[in-house]
Parts: structure tokens; sequence; C-alpha cells
């Protein structure tokens, strides 16, 4: 393995430094399971717990704990799936919209306090290069999926 991939895996190790930051300061509503349970929900949303549990690429136990945090606490509401009368469907209530925005308003601010010294460039590269790494995962995982039926 390369030394600069060996690099690479450490620093994405001290990632986790980072996002119980984000978690402390910009997500103390909903921690960052939750906001990103919320995301998804608002984004691909209506949507069953299952699909929620696919995005996160957790367990369904684990997506169903995070979903019925967020219903419990009046950010999601369930309706029946018009395709199917036993299952449900998940999406954002209006109280689950207006902590979305604040949530990712307060991390939008957290960040920028911490990149206040990195110029747009910096910025943008560091951007595109965690969507190319999250994409080239992605991509792979799905490969491997499609080689393991």
């Amino acid at each position: 393995m390369s030394e600069s991939i060996e690099h690479l895996v450490r620093q994405l190790y001290g990632l986790g430094t980072v996002r119980r930051e984000i978690g402390r300061h910009a997500l103390a509503e909903l921690g960052s399971q939750g906001f990103t349970a919320l995301a998804i929900v608002h984004v691909h949303g209506p949507v069953r717990v299952s699909e929620v549990a696919q995005h996160l690429a957790v367990d369904m136990s684990v997506a169903s704990r995070q979903t019925g945090a967020l219903l419990g606490a009046g950010y999601l509401e369930k309706q029946p799936d018009p395709d199917d009368a036993r299952a449900t469907l998940l999406s954002t209530t209006g109280d689950g919209k207006r902590v979305l925005e604040e949530s990712h308003r307060r991390m939008v601010h957290a960040f920028g306090r911490v990149l206040e010294g990195w110029s747009d460039e910096e910025i943008a590269s560091l951007a595109g290069s965690l969507e190319r790494l999250r994409n080239d995962f992605t991509n792979t995982a799905a490969r491997d999926q499609e080689v393991a039926r």
C-alpha cells in the first residue's frame, strides 16, 4: 500500500474529531445521526424506513431508532404508503424543515469560523476531492454488490 494512501486513511480516521465538533456546536438539537436521517427524508421523501437505512448504510434497527426519535420530536410524520397498505412513508414536518435549516445554518457558521484562513479555491478543492472520494466509494460498493450476486 502506498505511503500516501496510508496517510489519507490516518487523516480520515481523524475526521471523527471534526464530526464530534459539528455535533457539539452545530447540531445540538439533532446530533449528527439525526441530522443526516432527517436530511435524507427531506431530500428523498416521502420514504420508507428501509430507504433511510439504505441511504445511511446502516441496519434497519438503527434507522428505525433514528426515525423514531425524529417522529417523537415532531420532525417527521408518517403517512400510509399508497402502494402497500402495510407500509408507511415518512416525510418532514414544518418543524423538521425548520430544525434542518437551522442546523445547516449552524454547521455553515461553524465551518466558516474554522476555515476563515482558507481561500475559496482551497475550500472548493477540498469539497471536490471529498465528493470524488464519496462517489468512488459508492461506485465501488455498487460494483462489489453486482459481483457478489
